[in-house]
């Protein structure tokens, strides 16, 4: 994580972020999908923001809690939901009555590297007051923070301002606790093909075709790689919303706002398309 607790996640390799493949001038093909207009005008494109009123939970602060999302600004492409990539999902934070021991995994290079940090804390009103401890393997001890905390639907929210001074939101789930009664759209999906204007275009052809969903219970984030010939593609992009969930049917709700999102799911909820216009995108859970 970056800020409260000093150091950086990993994130997982998603579309448009670590890689931009550059279009040419063949601006025809596939038409576009129409997809990215059909994108800023369905959903009224805007930045993720919401705060949460208290839901309350049936779980403790206490016990072992790992990484589920976290929405931030890495490396300066902007503010979006992340999933944790393999070595990032093995951190999870300890948190007894007193101390939280943040048992972290990076990856440098291509090693999957442990570098714990231990905190005393304490808690007031929905705030966590923590110290760097003395016996932490890292950090500078002594050194002080503070970061808001709820928990909601029995998942762990952390709200604080990183080291860039942005807000970021942190989601973890408590090892051991059953989370399938939350929204099916939580969690990570990949494009598995894209239907429009009656011809199915499979994710994949060309090879940087490619769109992920990653969505908490809070907000989530459409990456995407849109062709622009047979071997190439536009430059990948990333779209973020705030959203509720009200008779069965999901709403943006970005800047006050409230416009349906055309999702529906199949197959026990693990596929998951996204109708905009006459254009149809097909997800599957990962």
């Amino acid at each position: 994580m970056v800020g409260f607790w000093g150091q950086g996640i990993g994130v997982r390799n998603l579309t448009g972020l670590t890689y931009l493949i550059k279009t040419n001038n063949n601006n025809n093909y596939m038409k576009k999908l129409i997809f990215s207009a059909l994108v800023a005008t369905a959903l009224f494109v805007s930045s993720c923001g919401k705060d949460d009123d208290n839901g309350g939970g049936s779980t403790s602060l206490t016990g072992d809690w790992y990484l589920h999302t976290v929405y931030n600004d890495l490396d300066g492409y902007g503010l979006r939901w992340i999933a944790p990539d393999n070595c990032a999902q093995k951190t999870y934070f300890s948190i007894s009555d007193k101390k939280i021991k943040y048992e972290r995994y990076h990856l440098e290079g291509s090693e999957c590297k442990y570098t714990p940090q231990y905190y005393n804390y304490t808690t007031n009103n929905g705030i966590i007051n923590a110290t760097v401890a003395d016996d932490s393997p890292n950090g500078n001890k002594g050194g002080t923070a503070s970061m808001k905390y709820e928990i909601k639907d029995k998942e762990l929210i952390f709200r604080f301002k990183n080291n860039r001074q942005q807000e970021e939101i942190n989601v973890l789930h408590k090892k051991g606790v059953d989370y399938s009664s939350l929204d099916p759209l939580v969690g990570l999906w990949e494009l598995t093909k894209i239907e429009a204007g009656g011809t199915t275009y499979p994710a994949g052809t060309p090879a940087c075709f490619t769109g992920t969903i990653v969505a908490s219970s809070i907000g989530f984030s459409l990456y995407y790689t849109l062709p622009a010939s047979q071997t190439q593609c536009q430059d990948g992009k990333v779209e973020s919303y705030d959203y509720v969930k009200e008779g069965g049917k999901y709403y943006n709700v970005s800047n006050g706002q409230k416009v349906p999102i055309p999702f529906s799911f199949s197959n026990n909820n693990q596929a998951l398309t996204l109708s905009l216009g006459g254009t149809i995108m097909f997800f599957q859970k990962q």
